[in-house]
């Protein structure tokens, strides 16, 4: 079985879908399934132990991010010769092309929405999600095999959307050991020495943009150094322009001897960040599956989010989870409450662990991908 992923822009700095991405293609490619990835722009490949081959567009040549009919004539082969396309970032006009082009071939395809219709992104980016709809967005979802949602909040969020779409929920593939058992080269003490002063850390780890409520992270913040000795880390990077004002924020309420801003952080060094951490927190207006909370979770880490995260259920039914509402009060409110509870938090990030292990360990998640993937080609 020969599975053609693309991804338009391969850029672990853009986010969790490229390490989605990532993960998902190269436990494809364990399952000795055969996989390309196929990218237009970035370079954050993955592992070449992975055995995923890796291949390149060439660039956008036709604008608005499209591809020209010369281009287009070269890559059609590459989709012929697949028993599936897997369509990624669906909202880059290119996949549009891609999937026009699986349908003149004959090749089956699957588009990941990765949480582009959720009602928080509808709500914000209205005329251009609705323009890119009607210009072929729309018809790109219907004609698919399988629009791919990762839960069921997801999935509801967008049919109202796609209402003719063949809407599938499988979760995003995870590979939790070295979370789970981390290696000593995430060692906390190597990283983050500062630790040593025994404060507890807060930690929020994402991409810095006032969807993902930074601001509120450092008001909630505020708030409880009224009461408690922390530390505040915010890991994670943004538009210039904004993480000055995040960091002006933290100077006008004077608490900059308490929060300090580590910019984007990967591999041992994120992982040696979550385990020196004591709570994970961030307080979303939006995420899609959101990979670094069963990371955190995975290192035993109790978690604060919000119901803007698309899996927020499956998060709290775990136990390792609470999900409060997105106010500056119940954001500090909670944190302070686990930071006084030592017991609480153990038994918040005991019951986390064992989800991440139960839920992601193994094949499970991967063997549902290849089902979907064979029931495609079946049909």
């Amino acid at each position: 079985m020969k599975i053609l992923h693309y991804c338009a822009r391969l850029r672990l700095i853009d986010g969790g879908v490229v390490r989605a991405i990532l993960d998902l293609t190269s436990a494809l490619s364990k399952s000795s399934t055969s996989v390309t990835l196929l990218v237009t722009e970035g370079d954050d490949y993955p592992n070449p132990e992975s055995g995923v081959q890796t291949m390149r567009t060439g660039q956008f040549d036709r604008p608005p991010i499209r591809f020209s009919r010369s281009r287009l004539a070269s890559l059609k082969q590459f989709i012929a010769s697949a028993d599936v396309l897997h369509l990624h970032t669906p909202w880059e006009p290119a996949n549009i092309q891609l999937a026009k082009l699986a349908r003149e071939v004959g090749t089956p395809y699957i588009v990941s929405v990765h949480g582009m219709l959720d009602d928080w992104v509808m709500k914000t980016s209205t005329l251009k999600k609705q323009l890119f709809l009607w210009l072929g967005g729309r018809s790109m979802f219907h004609h698919a095999a399988v629009a791919h949602c990762t839960a069921t909040a997801e999935a509801q969020q967008a049919k109202r959307w796609i209402p003719n779409a063949n809407i599938q929920v499988v979760p995003l593939v995870f590979d939790p050991s070295n979370y789970l058992a981390p290696p000593p080269s995430s060692d906390p003490d190597k990283y983050w020495p500062q630790r040593e002063s025994k404060k507890p850390i807060v930690l929020f780890l994402s991409r810095l943009h006032p969807k993902k409520g930074v601001d509120r992270f450092i008001q909630a913040a505020a708030k409880v150094l009224e009461s408690q000795e922390a530390r505040f880390i915010i890991a994670g990077n943004g538009e210039q322009e904004y993480e000055k004002h995040l960091q002006e924020l933290v100077r006008q309420l004077d608490i900059h001897a308490h929060v300090e801003f580590v910019g984007f952080v990967e591999g041992d060094r994120k992982t040696a960040l979550l385990r020196a951490s004591d709570l994970f927190v961030l307080p979303t207006s939006q995420e899609n599956f959101g990979l670094v909370f069963p990371e955190a979770m995975a290192c035993g880490i109790p978690v604060i989010t919000t119901r803007g995260v698309d899996i927020w259920p499956e998060l709290e039914e775990s136990g390792g989870a609470l999900i409060i509402d997105e106010d500056v009060n119940s954001i500090a409110k909670t944190i302070t409450t686990l930071l006084e509870n030592n017991e609480q938090r153990a038994s918040i990030g005991s019951a986390g662990k064992a989800w991440v292990n139960n839920t992601f360990s193994g094949d499970a998640v991967v063997n549902r991908y290849i089902q979907l993937y064979r029931q495609m080609i079946n049909e």
